[in-house]
């Protein structure tokens, strides 16, 4: 099973990390650190080029089912050194947002690769998660339904979100609602971390990342008072959505696991700092079909409130 390997693959790079190491890896080209050694630290120059080996095979197993997916040139640097093997921070990618940016995006336009690579990066974590808690069924499923969906596909840029789509369908028909919470929680944490502001707002960060990566076209959020406790609402609109949406199935899933990321920790609680103004996970609680691959969904701080992976239309969950 792909889970059972690349939670293996991480396992091995987890013991070769140290908190306090001053060696880490990026991508030679675009000084970008690539999941699973984004965020990690080693202690030895040996030991962080035993986790470029290791990366190497995490990616390649994921590229037996997506040859789309990018290649990453990963390279050893020493925290502190001047030297020409330690890159300069690298330009604004399509995978950051960037101030004064355009919130409207052409998703079918070129320079997919961000996407493509979140998209994987996404699946990578869940089919992990997957594994760590013995849910092969859903694994199977998973790989069954994009394997079949995926000899349909025309365009090979599209076979990421294909296998997003899959995964999400999954999900829903084989894991209970708290089994989903924890799959999801599990895979966040296992993606880039991600530092934000004090006051930044999740949603709004969350859905700006998505629109730099043209997951969506364009998008807007009004967030508004829940109730008296500190809960809140966001009332969110999408256009053009890059997942395959039908008339009343909307496919959350990389919403979801984009928000848990900046706003869960490794207990699962709410990250110090984080402005979720919540005391229970956010989730969508509505959605309303708009049109062709347009949304409005409402996310809330609610506790019942599901929908991370997949909502209905007229839903509330």
């Amino acid at each position: 099973m792909v889970g059972t390997t690349l939670r293996e693959i991480r396992e091995r790079i987890e013991q070769l990390a140290s908190d306090g190491g001053e060696y880490y890896i990026v991508c030679g080209r675009s000084g970008e650190r690539p999941v699973p050694v984004a965020g990690k630290r080693f202690p030895s120059r040996e030991a962080a080029v035993d986790a470029v080996k290791a990366t190497e095979q995490y990616r390649a197993a994921l590229r037996r089912y997506d040859p789309q997916l990018p290649f990453y040139d990963p390279v050893v640097c020493q925290e502190g050194q001047g030297s020409a093997a330690d890159p300069a921070p690298p330009a604004p990618s399509a995978a950051e947002p960037v101030a004064g940016r355009s919130r409207s995006t052409d998703a079918t336009g070129g320079g997919r690769q961000p996407l493509i690579g979140f998209c994987h990066d996404v699946s990578g974590a869940v089919f992990e998660a997957l594994s760590a808690r013995d849910h092969a069924a859903a694994e199977s499923a998973i790989m069954d339904t994009y394997l079949a969906a995926a000899e349909a596909v025309t365009d090979p840029d599209a076979l990421c979100l294909v296998l997003l789509e899959s995964m999400a369908t999954e999900l829903e028909r084989h894991l209970t609602p708290s089994e989903r919470v924890g799959v999801l929680e599990a895979a966040a944490r296992a993606l880039s971390p991600v530092q934000a502001a004090v006051a930044e707002d999740p949603v709004e960060a969350s859905l700006e990342h998505l629109h730099s990566l043209s997951l969506i076209s364009e998008y807007g959020v009004v967030r508004r008072p829940l109730d008296a406790d500190g809960g809140n609402a966001w009332v969110v609109y999408l256009r053009g959505y890059a997942m395959e949406s039908s008339e009343r199935r909307f496919p959350t899933l990389p919403i979801g696991i984009d928000l848990l990321r900046r706003t869960v920790d490794e207990e699962g609680s709410v990250k110090a700092g984080a402005d979720a103004g919540r005391c229970a996970p956010l989730g969508v609680s509505e959605a309303s079909a708009l049109g062709d691959d347009d949304w409005r969904l409402v996310l809330t701080t609610d506790a019942a409130a599901d929908g991370l992976i997949c909502v209905e239309e007229g839903s509330e969950s």
